[in-house]
Protein backbone atom coordinates (compact mmCIF):
# COMPACT_ATOMS: atom_id res chain seq x y z
CA UNK A 1 0.00 0.00 0.00
CA UNK A 2 3.00 2.43 0.83
CA UNK A 3 4.37 1.89 -2.15
CA UNK A 4 1.33 2.60 -4.50
CA UNK A 5 0.85 6.03 -2.35
CA UNK A 6 4.64 6.31 -3.04
CA UNK A 7 3.68 5.95 -7.08
CA UNK A 8 1.01 8.26 -6.79
CA UNK A 9 2.38 11.33 -5.13
CA UNK A 10 4.99 10.95 -7.90
CA UNK A 11 2.84 10.92 -10.75
CA UNK A 12 0.36 13.74 -9.26
CA UNK A 13 4.35 16.30 -8.43
CA UNK A 14 5.47 15.59 -12.28
CA UNK A 15 1.61 15.78 -13.58
CA UNK A 16 1.26 19.33 -11.90
CA UNK A 17 4.88 20.30 -12.78
CA UNK A 18 3.87 19.88 -16.35
CA UNK A 19 0.40 21.49 -16.61
CA UNK A 20 0.37 23.86 -18.91
CA UNK A 21 -0.33 27.34 -17.65
CA UNK A 22 -1.63 30.79 -18.67
CA UNK A 23 1.19 32.59 -20.10
CA UNK A 24 3.89 33.40 -17.54
CA UNK A 25 6.76 36.23 -17.94
CA UNK A 26 10.12 34.85 -17.63
CA UNK A 27 11.23 35.52 -13.93
CA UNK A 28 13.91 37.03 -12.11
CA UNK A 29 16.64 34.72 -10.41
CA UNK A 30 14.91 34.49 -6.98
CA UNK A 31 14.99 32.08 -3.81
CA UNK A 32 13.32 33.57 -1.90
CA UNK A 33 9.76 33.35 -3.31
CA UNK A 34 6.71 31.17 -2.44
CA UNK A 35 6.63 28.77 -5.08
CA UNK A 36 10.28 28.06 -3.76
CA UNK A 37 8.87 26.82 -0.72
CA UNK A 38 6.39 24.84 -2.18
CA UNK A 39 9.56 23.10 -4.45
CA UNK A 40 10.79 22.49 -1.08
CA UNK A 41 8.16 20.91 0.77
CA UNK A 42 7.10 18.91 -2.54
CA UNK A 43 10.80 17.29 -3.65
CA UNK A 44 11.42 17.03 0.28
CA UNK A 45 8.67 14.97 1.26
CA UNK A 46 8.92 12.92 -2.27
CA UNK A 47 12.84 11.75 -1.23
CA UNK A 48 11.33 11.25 2.35
CA UNK A 49 8.72 8.87 1.25
CA UNK A 50 10.96 7.08 -1.33
CA UNK A 51 13.40 6.52 1.04
CA UNK A 52 11.40 5.18 3.45
CA UNK A 53 10.10 3.01 1.01
CA UNK A 54 13.58 1.70 0.34
CA UNK A 55 14.00 1.10 3.96
CA UNK A 56 10.92 -0.89 4.62
CA UNK A 57 12.23 -2.75 1.58
CA UNK A 58 15.92 -3.84 2.80
CA UNK A 59 16.19 -1.67 5.94
CA UNK A 60 18.83 0.66 4.53
CA UNK A 61 18.94 3.68 1.84
CA UNK A 62 17.72 2.39 -1.37
CA UNK A 63 20.29 4.67 -3.61
CA UNK A 64 18.81 3.94 -6.48
CA UNK A 65 15.65 5.37 -5.10
CA UNK A 66 17.17 8.76 -4.57
CA UNK A 67 18.39 8.84 -7.63
CA UNK A 68 14.95 8.28 -9.02
CA UNK A 69 14.08 11.29 -7.52
CA UNK A 70 17.01 13.23 -8.14
CA UNK A 71 16.49 12.75 -11.96
CA UNK A 72 12.39 13.40 -11.77
CA UNK A 73 13.28 16.65 -10.56
CA UNK A 74 15.98 17.48 -13.01
CA UNK A 75 13.74 16.36 -16.10
CA UNK A 76 10.31 18.36 -14.98
CA UNK A 77 12.39 21.53 -14.75
CA UNK A 78 13.56 20.98 -18.24
CA UNK A 79 10.51 19.51 -19.24
CA UNK A 80 9.25 23.42 -18.37
CA UNK A 81 11.92 24.60 -20.10
CA UNK A 82 11.52 23.01 -23.31
CA UNK A 83 7.43 22.25 -24.02
CA UNK A 84 5.19 24.67 -25.55
CA UNK A 85 3.43 25.00 -21.32
CA UNK A 86 3.58 28.44 -20.82
CA UNK A 87 6.30 27.34 -17.77
CA UNK A 88 9.68 27.68 -17.79
CA UNK A 89 13.19 26.66 -16.80
CA UNK A 90 14.55 28.35 -13.24
CA UNK A 91 18.09 27.45 -11.61
CA UNK A 92 16.03 28.66 -8.84
CA UNK A 93 13.58 25.46 -9.17
CA UNK A 94 16.12 23.59 -9.47
CA UNK A 95 18.01 24.52 -6.30
CA UNK A 96 14.66 24.33 -4.22
CA UNK A 97 13.99 21.06 -5.51
CA UNK A 98 17.87 19.96 -4.64
CA UNK A 99 18.08 21.10 -1.04
CA UNK A 100 14.48 19.58 -0.42
CA UNK A 101 16.18 15.83 -1.73
CA UNK A 102 18.71 17.04 0.53
CA UNK A 103 17.15 17.33 3.64
CA UNK A 104 15.00 14.57 3.02
CA UNK A 105 18.23 12.72 2.56
CA UNK A 106 19.73 13.82 5.58
CA UNK A 107 16.75 12.98 8.03
CA UNK A 108 16.51 9.24 6.08
CA UNK A 109 19.68 8.77 7.09
CA UNK A 110 19.90 9.74 10.85
CA UNK A 111 16.37 7.72 11.10
CA UNK A 112 17.60 4.50 9.51
CA UNK A 113 21.11 5.04 11.64
CA UNK A 114 19.35 5.56 14.48
CA UNK A 115 16.83 2.38 13.84
CA UNK A 116 19.86 0.57 13.07
CA UNK A 117 21.79 1.42 16.10
CA UNK A 118 18.77 0.78 18.51
CA UNK A 119 18.24 -2.84 16.84
CA UNK A 120 21.84 -4.17 16.74
CA UNK A 121 21.48 -3.04 20.63
CA UNK A 122 18.45 -4.73 21.11
CA UNK A 123 19.85 -7.79 19.82
CA UNK A 124 23.02 -7.59 22.10
CA UNK A 125 20.86 -7.73 24.68
CA UNK A 126 18.67 -10.87 23.89
CA UNK A 127 19.61 -13.90 26.10
CA UNK A 128 18.45 -16.73 23.93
Amino acid sequence: MFKKLTILYTILLIFVSVIPVPYVPIPKFDLFQWDKLFHFQAYLLMSLIWLRLGYLENKNINWLYLVLVSLIALTTEICQGILPIGRHFEISDIIANFSGILIGFIISFFYILKKNIVSSRFKKKKLF
